[in-house]
This record gives structure tokens, C-alpha cells and sequence, in this order.
């Protein structure tokens, strides 16, 4: 990845391009886009919206998958190398660090980012309870920003019809768990149980 210092969303895009293929660069411009979206149609305020410039969903969606294509013991190497802690979670499963990963990373481009913008981007991938309206934001943008093929229209009509940002996150992690256990993958991690405990308790469920 380049070492440049980014001061635009315009540079941080050309910085992802040639970081990333084409099909992942994709995928980010449109979890850039659809958690922008998110947090205007569920009106959400519970977040830093702006920093030196930057925009906050624009930022994280595009900053989120820098690691993705990482090999497995590259991301390990690379956390280690670079400080980043690791649960032991994440060193049994690699690819789930590419959240922390991709986070120092964004650090490098734009040092002193919001922290909750790093933790956003850090628990992307299976969720994490505690964490603010961008977090909630992201972690639905990635499973539903419109180069994921394997939604239908309908089904992703069908969350974005929930009546809250929780509600419409927690049916997303409920679907993901299930998935990851039919599929054989991993159990639900240890963050993402936690999560669904929180959104439960916030749903009255």
C-alpha cells in the first residue's frame, strides 16, 4: 500500500485502487455509499460526522476492506508487526483481522482519524457491542451494498423495511450467524454474541 498521507475522499479512492482488485474496489465505493445512505435514512446523530474534512461514512466504507486480500499469515504478521492485539479468535481465523488490520492501515493515510471511526472499521466484519451509529452503519453496508450478489432485491428491501438502524442490524447478524453455521465456516464469535445480547436488550427482545 502506498505510504502517502491522504487529505480527500479523492485520494484515499486512488490510494484503495491500487491497493485492492477491481471487484473489491467495487465493493467498497458501495459500502461508501450505502452507509452514507444509512445514516440519513435512519437519521442517526450518534456519531462524529466529519473530520479534517473527511466524511465519516465515505472514510470507514472505503477504509474498511484495505486488508481484505491480505493472505491469512500476512494479516497475522502484519498486526503483530505493527502492534495491533489480536483475540485469539482472530489468530484462529486470520481473515477476521483484516478489520484491524485495514483500521492501521487507514491510520497510516490519515493519522489522528476518530477513534470511533477506527473501531468502526475494526469490528466490521462480525460486529461488536458498544459501538456508535457508524459502527451500526458499516457493519449493515457490508453485507448489503448492492454489488453483494447473493441478496435479492427483495430481501434487501426487506431489512432496509425494518424501523430502526438496531432493528435492521440485528436481523442482518441473526441471518450471519446462521449462515456461518450452515456453511460450516466458524461459530459466531465471542464480539458478535455480544452484539446480539446489546441489540436484543435495545429491542425489548
Amino acid at each position: 500500500m502506498s505510504e502517502q498521507r491522504i487529505c480527500t475522499i479523492e485520494q484515499l479512492s486512488d490510494v484503495l485502487k491500487k491497493t485492492v482488485s477491481e471487484r473489491r474496489f467495487i465493493h467498497s465505493v458501495g459500502v461508501a455509499q450505502t452507509t452514507t445512505m444509512l445514516l440519513e435514512y435512519y437519521g442517526c446523530t450518534d456519531y462524529v460526522k466529519t473530520w479534517n474534512g473527511l466524511e465519516a461514512g465515505a472514510f470507514c466504507g472505503l477504509a474498511h476492506d484495505l486488508a481484505r486480500e491480505m493472505p491469512g499469515q500476512a494479516l497475522i504478521e502484519y498486526c503483530r508487526n505493527n502492534g495491533v492485539e489480536l483475540t485469539d479468535w482472530e489468530i484462529k481465523s486470520p481473515v477476521l483481522a483484516h478489520g484491524k488490520a485495514s483500521a492501521h492501515m487507514a491510520s497510516l493515510l490519515a493519522p489522528g482519524y476518530p477513534e470511533s471511526w477506527k473501531k468502526a472499521i475494526e469490528a466490521h466484519t462480525t460486529g461488536r457491542n458498544g459501538l456508535d451509529d457508524l459502527a451500526q452503519a458499516l457493519f449493515v453496508a457490508d453485507f448489503i451494498e448492492p454489488s453483494r450478489t447473493f441478496l435479492t432485491e427483495e430481501k434487501r428491501r426487506q431489512y432496509l423495511a425494518k424501523a430502526s438502524l438496531t432493528a435492521c442490524e440485528y436481523a442482518i447478524l441473526c441471518d450471519m450467524i446462521a449462515h456461518w453455521k450452515e456453511k460450516g465456516y466458524h461459530d459466531a464469535s465471542e464480539g458478535s454474541l455480544l452484539l446480539k445480547r446489546e441489540l436484543e436488550e435495545k429491542l425489548g427482545i
